[in-house]
């Protein structure tokens, strides 16, 4: 009877101590982060302007949603562009620190010119969150300016506290976004992707043969069979126009002409 007196004494006891611990939580707490796919690198994303006409502007969207109370009035998403950068350490022998250089992340994108900045008039009506919404797409406008068409910029862009929302989760709440106007790698096609390597040279074989962009957007509807129907379509055409490129004397298609090593190939099952 003493023990189970004892018990129940330390079971009041510890709550009274959580119940008393709980107004210090904040339950009023209002945040938002991205949504972001589950796959190698989801933060990174990439667009490119080839192969959209004669745009000059164009959107690519990204979905958010609320942390914590989910609103009860329009509430403001804050964004904002970082400069990426990091330190580069350099070690001794005796494995300590000798020296260490700050390295600048070359070719970031420029507001106003690669796309419109956060803080512009134009951008506010698509930074809210609205009354009960458990989810909501936000845009990154981009501009199609001439020095997208031999670089890639990125744009390093992360949710930041708001007056009305604070930022979610550090790991959800930062974007890297390439822009160009050429052909550039999918962030998509990472080592991991079924056609092998990038090259620029197999990436413009595979939009002639196929008649698809092979960008992001395209990549994430891939089914398995469907990669290896592509591979089946890819391989066959790449040995047709070795076979022409023969008989006209010249060498397999290649990155680099006088390169063997540059030799464009395809998987024949998708991994």
């Amino acid at each position: 009877m003493i023990r189970k007196f004892i018990f129940a004494l330390c079971m009041g006891l510890c709550c009274m101590a959580c119940e008393e611990a709980l107004p210090g939580y904040n339950t009023s707490w209002k945040g938002v982060q991205f949504v972001l796919p589950a796959v190698l690198h989801p933060e990174v994303y990439s667009y490119s302007f080839v192969g959209k006409g004669d745009i000059s502007v164009d959107t690519v969207w990204f979905t958010v949603r609320p942390q914590g109370m989910v609103p009860e009035e329009n509430c403001r998403i804050k964004l904002e562009q970082y400069e990426k950068r990091e330190w580069k350490y350099i070690y001794g022998n005796d494995g300590i620190i000798a020296d260490s250089v700050l390295t600048v992340y070359p070719r970031q994108a420029v507001p106003g010119v690669h796309y419109i900045p956060f803080d512009d008039e134009r951008m506010k009506e698509h930074l809210i969150l609205k009354p009960g919404e458990l989810s909501t797409q936000i845009p990154v406008i981009m501009l199609r300016d001439e020095s997208l068409r031999d670089t890639t910029y990125t744009l390093f862009f992360r949710i930041v506290d708001s007056e009305d929302l604070m930022a979610g989760d550090n790991e959800y709440c930062h974007i890297q976004l390439k822009i160009a106007d050429c052909l550039t790698t999918p962030a998509a096609w990472d080592r991991y992707f079924f056609a092998g390597a990038w090259s620029r040279t197999k990436h413009e074989f595979m939009i002639t043969i196929s008649g698809k962009e092979w960008d992001d957007e395209f990549i994430s509807t891939l089914s398995i069979d469907d990669k290896n129907y592509y591979l089946f379509i890819f391989n066959r055409e790449l040995k047709k126009e070795n076979a022409k490129r023969a008989e006209q004397g010249l060498p397999p298609l290649r990155d680099n002409p006088d390169d063997p090593a540059t030799e464009i190939t395809f998987p024949t099952i998708a991994r």
